[in-house]
C-alpha cells in the first residue's frame, strides 16, 4: 500500500451546453467544493466556453481553482487531470500536470480543445442530451492512484422557448425600413417578454432584403438559436432561415435575421407566398437565461476497490457495442409519455378546475399518485363520471402536475409555483414531486420567504423540511425575527412563532 496514492475526482455537469452565452473571455464556474480529505481545500473548476482571452479564441479554456480562504496549506503540491467524458464515463479527451497549487492559485489549459472539434464533428459524443461532463482527478505521491473520494456537482444553463406566428397584413403596401411588430407574452410572471419585428432594408445593390429582429425584454438573456418558415397558400410550412451562435467563436448576435426570401421574391410568388396579401412567419426562438441551477449533488466516500475492479471491466467492455450512440436516437419511454400527454391520445378522464379541462389517462394517474387511484378505482363519483374536479388548484399549476405525472420533469420552476406545486404533491400523494419541489425550495429560501415557507412545512406536517427553514431562520435570526414578514407570521400564527422560539433558545443549552 506504501506504493499506492489517494484519487480525489470531481465530476461538474453542464447541462444545456450549447446554449452557453458566454463571450470570449467569460467564465463558468462550478460549485464550491470542499475536498475535507485532501487536507480541508476547496475547490473550483473555471471552465471558458469561447476562451479565457483574445488570444485563446475559438478554444474551450478549462482550470482547476484553489480558493484563497480555506483552511489547507498554503502550498500544496498536486498531479491533476482534467477531461472531458462520454456517456459511459470512458474519457474523450484528457490533460495531465503536476504543479503546487498555492491558496488562490489555479492552473490549467487555455487550449484544452477547440469548440468545433466538440460542438461540430463528434457532439454527440462530447454533449449527450446537451450536457457536457467535465472531470477533474487529483492526487498526490506515486503509484497506482486508488479512488477514494467521488464528487458530483451540477450547473443547468436555463434555456427559454418560444414560438409563435407573426402574420403581416397588407404585405405589398410596406415601405422600406416600415417595421410590423408584435409582442409576445411569457406564460410566467416572473418570466421575459419580447418583441418581434419584420421589415424590409435596401442595401447598396437595391435588393429588398426582408429582415426578422427579436429582442427580448431582459437584456441577459441571449438569443441562441432561432429558426424562421413561412405558412404558403397551402398550409406547408417552408424554411426560410436559421441561426445558432454556439459555433461562434465570438458569440454571434443573431437578434437580426434575414429571410431567405427577398420582398421582390415574395411579390413574384405571391399567390403561393403571400394569400390575400398576408406573409405568415413561423418564429421558433430559444434563449439562454443564465445558471438556473447550481449544486453539488452526491459525495462518495472510500469507493470499496472491488467495485472499482467491476467498474473498470465494464468500461473495457464499452466499443464492443456503440449503445450509446444508438439510444440517443430514440425517444425514451418519458418522450413517449409526454408526446402521449400533449396529443390528448385516448384519454379517458378529465381533471376540471373552475375554468379549464384537462384531458389524461386514468391507468397514469392510478400509478402515479395513491389518492388518484383510490379515486378511479374504488365507488367514489370520480370512478363514475370520470371526471376529477379541483377547485383548489389554477390552471398552470394543473398542468404542470400532469406534465410530471407524464414525464417526471418540472418546466420553469419557479417560488410561487413551487409552493404550490408543494400543496398539489402532498394532497395527491406525489412523493417525488413533493422531495423536488421541497429541495428548490429550501436552495431558493431567503431572509423574506423563511416566514412562508416555514408556515407552509408546519401545516403540512414535514418535518424535515420544518427543520431545513428552522435550520435557516437560526443562522439569519437577526435578518428575519426583524422583518416584516416575521411580524406578519407572529399576528397570523403565534402558536407557530412560540414554538420556534422556544427551539431557538432549547438548542442553545
Amino acid at each position: 500500500m506504501n506504493n499506492e496514492s489517494k484519487e480525489y475526482s470531481i465530476t461538474w455537469f453542464i447541462e444545456n451546453y450549447s446554449h452557453c452565452w458566454h463571450k470570449n473571455g467569460e467564465k463558468l464556474v462550478s460549485p464550491e467544493i470542499l475536498v475535507g480529505d485532501l487536507e480541508g481545500t476547496d475547490w473550483t473548476i473555471q471552465l471558458y466556453p469561447r476562451g479565457q482571452k483574445y488570444k485563446y479564441k475559438g478554444n474551450i479554456s478549462i482550470f482547476l481553482s484553489r480558493r484563497k480562504d480555506d483552511d489547507g496549506p498554503e502550498e500544496l503540491p498536486l498531479k491533476f487531470e482534467i477531461s472531458l467524458l462520454a456517456s459511459d464515463g470512458s474519457s474523450l479527451h484528457s490533460l495531465e500536470s503536476e504543479l503546487t497549487f498555492r491558496k488562490r492559485a489555479g492552473w490549467g489549459y487555455a487550449r484544452f480543445l477547440k469548440i468545433d472539434e466538440l460542438l461540430l464533428p463528434r457532439k454527440d459524443d462530447y454533449l449527450p442530451q446537451d450536457t457536457l461532463s467535465v472531470r477533474c482527478r487529483m492526487w498526490k505521491g506515486k503509484g497506482n492512484p486508488q479512488p477514494v473520494t467521488q464528487i458530483c456537482a451540477r450547473t443547468r444553463i436555463g434555456i427559454e422557448k418560444f414560438s409563435f406566428f407573426h402574420v403581416i397584413d397588407n404585405f405589398s403596401t410596406l415601405d422600406p425600413n416600415q417595421r410590423k411588430t408584435i409582442q409576445i407574452r411569457s406564460p410566467s410572471k416572473k418570466g421575459q417578454d419580447l418583441s418581434c419585428s419584420v421589415y424590409f432594408s435596401e442595401d447598396s445593390y437595391c435588393e429588398e432584403k426582408m429582415m426578422v429582429e427579436i429582442v427580448p425584454s431582459c437584456t441577459n438573456h441571449i438569443l441562441s438559436q432561432c429558426k424562421l418558415s413561412l405558412l404558403d397558400a397551402s398550409g406547408n410550412v417552408i424554411e426560410c432561415g436559421e441561426e445558432y451562435n454556439g459555433f461562434d467563436s465570438t458569440r454571434m448576435d443573431i437578434q437580426k435575421l434575414p429571410l431567405s426570401f427577398s420582398r421582390q421574391t415574395l411579390l413574384n410568388r405571391k399567390s403561393e407566398f403571400l394569400p390575400n396579401d398576408k406573409l405568415s412567419l413561423l418564429c421558433e426562438s430559444t434563449f439562454s437565461t443564465g445558471v438556473e441551477y447550481h449544486k453539488i449533488e452526491s459525495t462518495l466516500h472510500e469507493k470499496p476497490i472491488v467495485a472499482l475492479n467491476q467498474m473498470s471491466k465494464k468500461y473495457q467492455n464499452k466499443n464492443i457495442y456503440n449503445a450509446t450512440k444508438k439510444l440517443s436516437a430514440c425517444t425514451s419511454a418519458m418522450d413517449d409519455f409526454k408526446a402521449i400527454y400533449n396529443n390528448q391520445f385516448l384519454t379517458d378522464v378529465v381533471l376540471k378546475t373552475k375554468t379549464k379541462s384537462f384531458p389524461a389517462h386514468k391507468i397514469v394517474l392510478c400509478a402515479r399518485s395513491p389518492v388518484f387511484k383510490l379515486m378511479l378505482t374504488n365507488d367514489m363519483k370520480e370512478k363514475n363520471t370520470g371526471c376529477i374536479q379541483i377547485d383548489d388548484l389554477e390552471n398552470d399549476i394543473v398542468h404542470q402536475l400532469l406534465l410530471f405525472l407524464y414525464s417526471d420533469q418540472l418546466e420553469n420552476l419557479e417560488w410561487e409555483s413551487a409552493i404550490k406545486l408543494y400543496y398539489a404533491s402532498d394532497k395527491y400523494e406525489v412523493e417525488n414531486l413533493k422531495v423536488l419541489c421541497s429541495a428548490f425550495l429550501t436552495d431558493n429560501l431567503s431572509t423574506s420567504t423563511a416566514s412562508e415557507l416555514l408556515l407552509l412545512a408546519d401545516t403540512h406536517n414535514d418535518s424535515d423540511l420544518v427543520k431545513a427553514v428552522e435550520d435557516f431562520i437560526f443562522k439569519h435570526e437577526n435578518q428575519i425575527f426583524g422583518s416584516k414578514e416575521w411580524g406578519n407570521l407572529i399576528e397570523t400564527n403565534p402558536l407557530l412563532v412560540s414554538k420556534t422560539m422556544c427551539l431557538k433558545y432549547i438548542r442553545k443549552l
